[in-house]
């Protein structure tokens, strides 16, 4: 077909993917929280989906009731792993206009 560059497309298709993993990579500096149990437990999560910390009240923690303990680690981990990939999917969503490109986006 004349006056289609198939070379200006795939090179922006490569700028466009620079420009993903670049952002990636600074998602994966910062950081989300998730809390549960009223804020006792606190769930620190990064932009790669590793959690960095958690932190739990001591008034959260019953010796006779391990469970809820472990209940509301999860709900917290959970929490912040969720806001995580919206952060994530939000902003890689600016990037690329809105479309899902797999295995970028």
């Amino acid at each position: 077909m004349p006056g289609i560059d198939l070379n200006y497309f795939i090179r922006q298709a490569n700028k466009l993917s620079e420009k993903i993993e670049q952002r990636k990579k600074e998602l994966a500096d910062e950081t989300m929280e998730g809390r549960a149990g009223d804020g006792r437990v606190v769930a620190v999560v990064n932009g790669a989906g590793e959690v960095k910390s958690i932190k739990i009240d001591p008034g959260a923690v019953d010796p006779s009731d391990p469970a809820m303990l472990e209940d509301l680690v999860t709900a917290a981990v959970n929490a912040a792993l969720a806001q995580s990939r919206e952060r994530v999917q939000s902003e890689l969503s600016k990037i690329s206009g809105g479309i899902k490109i797999p295995g970028l986006t």
